[in-house]
């Protein structure tokens, strides 16, 4: 999965890819990190990078995200490629049309929205749960919900249709 992380001003790119039961590959700006991370509680991870072995509690509300780790807060925002471009091109507050697909393979965990309502942008509309995590996706545009294509309880692949704002 692809995102865009931003600490400050300063924008990075940041792929995270599943390679085995709770290992992931993460690569910022093209340097490659193997960390092992598994959920121990509501908000703590375990994680093993290196030989280095860490608690992380992480706050997530939208895309932003505190990480406490050692007494030390780290505080930055993560969002898929996608939705970030759809963004910038939409603009906030923007009216238009924006299919919503899913960023990552998934279960659709929650519709937060029904056909014919109204939306605003930056509106979570749909909840998918992916790699234990649950990821409320937003419309990036203001308008009416025009069709959905899954039900909760789907699987879906990543790229997959879920919703039509209009």
């Amino acid at each position: 999965m692809n995102y865009i992380g931003t600490i400050g001003e300063k924008e990075v790119k940041v792929t995270v890819l599943e390679v085995g039961i709770a290992r992931y590959k993460v690569t910022i700006e093209g340097k490659d990190h193997l960390v092992d991370a598994h959920q121990v509680q509501d908000s703590v991870w375990s994680i093993l990078y290196g030989s280095t072995s860490f608690e992380a509690d992480v706050q997530k509300r939208d895309d932003e995200y505190e990480v406490l780790i050692a007494g030390d807060c780290h505080k930055f925002s993560l969002m898929n490629e996608q939705r970030k471009a759809l963004m910038r091109s939409a603009g906030k507050g923007a009216a238009g049309k924006a299919m919503v697909a899913s960023p990552m393979p998934g279960k659709v965990v929650k519709l937060l929205v029904e056909v014919g309502e109204e939306v605003k942008t930056d509106q979570g509309v749909i909840v998918v749960e992916a790699m234990k995590m649950e990821n409320e996706l937003k419309s990036a545009v203001t308008g009416k919900v025009k069709e959905i294509f899954v039900k909760e309880g789907e699987v879906v692949e990543s790229g997959a249709k879920l919703l039509l704002v209009e």
